[in-house]
């Protein structure tokens, strides 16, 4: 089927407003995926994913609230984006966008094979030329790190999926590499790092990255046993640190639908900005001043 195809059937779905189910406006491809018409592009998603897929499917976004804060940091200092735990690109595009505008260059990092494979086809229907996409684990050290395989045709948390430096049971092995080591003396502008408990190891290998050209970071931290090791270490690179805690559900989403299947869950985050500089500070965000807290400490975890 040729894209004018596609995009004619998507064209005809969203005008009969009879959504499948409660999908918004896609088309069928190869089982398990469907091809959404999506607030910031065509995205192939696979909808077992009971988080990027399902949102994209249902809403025609994931994480827009988070999206939308992002946009603003990217202008705060100079050089290119780099993304650590890209997953199929729902931030990756929009973000890319807004870089190319700009003339400038995102460099993004998914390590599942299958996941990686979504990313770059959605990075190819909707024509961005300015993402170098890599399928490495990003850590403090080059070695060989593992994953346990999912099933994808199955339902779940395909992004929440952790890397182990030893070798479970059908695992699969990734490379994983230093960001110092790939991106060498480029100069950045803004770090996002998401990758479920391995956020530390990634910044430690991106030591001298941070001391030359100083990014402004946004850095999941949901994990409260890990939490205060990685707050204090920032700190010891001369980072001040805000939390930044979206929902995940928005309102205001691209296909209207009033239903929020994903209640009070938000994610937690850190927006970290080099001490030394003055910069500015988005309104509302509570500074961290305690390694010791967490919003989740005491509750079930994510």
């Amino acid at each position: 089927m040729g894209l004018s195809s596609i995009l004619g059937r998507l064209v005809a779905a969203k005008s009969a407003q009879q959504p499948e189910g409660p999908m918004g406006p896609s088309i069928q491809a190869a089982p398990p995926y469907r091809l959404v018409e999506a607030r910031h592009g065509l995205l192939l998603v696979n909808p077992n994913d009971l988080y990027l897929g399902r949102a994209i499917a249902e809403y025609g976004e994931y994480g827009e609230l988070e999206g939308q804060f992002l946009a603003k940091l990217v202008s705060l200092r100079p050089g290119k984006v780099v993304e650590v735990g890209a997953n199929i690109g729902t931030h990756t595009l929009p973000l890319a966008k807004l870089l190319g505008l700009q003339q400038r260059e995102l460099v993004a990092f998914e390590p599942q094979p299958f996941i990686f494979q979504n990313l770059c086809a959605n990075l190819a229907l909707n024509g961005i030329a300015n993402v170098r996409a890599w399928p490495w684990a990003c850590g403090a050290r080059s070695e060989t790190v593992y994953f346990s395989l999912p099933d994808y045709s199955a339902r779940g948390n395909f992004g929440g999926i952790s890397m182990k430096t030893q070798a479970p049971e059908k695992g699969v092995a990734v490379p994983c590499v230093r960001l110092d080591d790939v991106l060498g003396a480029d100069a950045v502008s803004m770090m996002k790092i998401d990758v479920e408990g391995f956020e530390l190891l990634a910044l430690q290998g991106a030591a001298n990255v941070l001391a030359q050209s100083r990014p402004v970071l946004y850095v999941e931290n949901d994990r409260v046993d890990n939490s205060k090791a990685l707050i204090e270490w920032l700190w010891s690179q001369d980072y001040r640190l805000w939390w930044h805690i979206p929902l995940l559900f928005n309102p205001d989403n691209f296909f209207g639908q009033a239903n929020n299947i994903y209640g009070p869950v938000a994610s937690f985050n850190m927006l970290g900005l080099p001490r030394e500089l003055e910069l500015p500070v988005p309104p509302g965000l509570k500074e961290i001043t305690s390694s010791a807290d967490h919003p989740l400490a005491g509750k079930p975890p994510l």
